[in-house]
């Protein structure tokens, strides 16, 4: 025969009461938080992943912020060179130039000299505009104006892009008087530099393509966008051959010059410099036809940016699914759950008028 005594039914019945009590307790924070744990030592296993998928969205909404700023930079770039090419290039430049060389217009070549230089000082102008507080054209250089006339010549990042004199010189930093020097250790000249800043002068950012290091410490190319946009190679730099300037708005300014100088009444008016006007014109055409080539690139840019948006969108969606898995829980399924403790609780205190032995009081009521 088993004794069971009063104190050891109070002690069962204080263990039952805590225990539902508790249950009740923990639906309740469930419905209210609608985590499945909110501790790592209640699911290490669940905790450990879900970590793991919380520091994925955290890099995955990163990339996704800075392939918007790289996207909103570059259809900024897209649109600064559609207005040069259908305003600037045409009615200040290709309409003016093809008037001056018209023999009915030869009167009239000042007039179209100033709109050929004030064409020139627009697409500068243009070429310096910013996004937020970069500016779009300057290479990695983006917090200062690339672009500039000094002097009857167009600068880039200080130096002259059309002066064959100056091109051949050495280069120094502004900053700090040293010279730039190349994988061997020699001086560069300012023709060397700018060719180093038109075609390897990147500005990295991290858009969700396997962003990573070499050995040295350097962005590997593969894993990261190039976000630098160079004006100088959308504009052209240097002289060619016959030594004229490549660059658009130096042309403009030389067929100015060229323009201005003509002697209306003197037996060679152009003074030897008829060629010259033709050669420019015909070489204003095909800079600009490269800048055209280097507007299309960009919408090409613009276009892969979009689609990697898209990409990090859909990973983003999908990583938050399976967090949600395992953190969230079923609202009804916690619901019911929360009724039935509520249920088992209401019981306890049923059964504890049962277990609790009455007092005098009790007795006296």
């Amino acid at each position: 025969m088993i004794r069971v005594t009063t104190n050891s039914s109070l002690f069962n019945y204080r263990s039952n009461l805590m225990q539902v009590t508790n249950n009740l307790n923990n639906a309740m924070t469930t419905v209210m938080t609608r985590r499945n744990f909110d501790t790592y030592a209640s699911d290490p296993a669940a905790a450990t992943r879900a970590f793991k998928i919380h520091s994925s969205l955290n890099a995955t909404q990163a990339q996704y912020n800075n392939n918007k700023t790289v996207t909103s930079k570059f259809e900024t770039a897209w649109s600064t060179i559609e207005g040069i090419l259908d305003d600037l290039t045409n009615k200040l430049g290709s309409v003016p130039a093809l008037e001056g060389l018209n023999g009915t217009n030869l009167d009239d070549l000042d007039t179209q000299a100033q709109v050929l230089r004030a064409g020139a000082e627009a697409i500068v102008q243009s070429m310096n505009g910013k996004y937020g507080q970069d500016y779009i054209f300057a290479g990695s250089d983006n917090q200062n104006a690339p672009f500039a006339i000094k002097d009857g010549h167009v600068t880039y990042r200080g130096i002259a892009v059309d002066d064959a004199t100056s091109l051949n010189e050495i280069y120094h930093d502004p900053k700090t008087g040293e010279p730039m020097l190349d994988s061997d250790g020699k001086e560069m000249t300012n023709a060397q530099v700018l060719d180093v800043w038109a075609k390897d002068d990147p500005l990295y950012a991290d858009i969700g393509l396997g962003f990573e290091l070499d050995s040295n410490g350097k962005v590997i190319d593969s894993t990261a966008f190039d976000s630098s946009i160079p004006g100088i190679s959308i504009l052209g730099y240097g002289v060619d051959e016959d030594g004229d300037p490549k660059n658009l708005a130096s042309i403009m300014l030389h067929l100015a010059d060229t323009f201005e100088n003509y002697q209306p009444g003197a037996s060679d008016p152009w003074g030897g410099s008829s060629e010259l006007a033709n050669r420019l014109v015909k070489k204003f055409a095909d800079s600009r036809e490269n800048m055209i080539n280097a507007h299309s690139d960009l919408d090409a840019r613009v276009t892969f940016l979009n689609n990697n948006e898209s990409q990090l969108e859909s990973t983003f969606d999908a990583l938050n699914t399976e967090r949600s898995s395992i953190e969230d829980v079923d609202a009804v399924e916690a619901i019911e759950a929360l009724v039935w403790a509520q249920t088992c609780y209401n019981a306890a205190l049923q059964v504890g008028s049962n277990v609790i032995p009455q007092s005098l009081m009790d007795y006296l009521k």
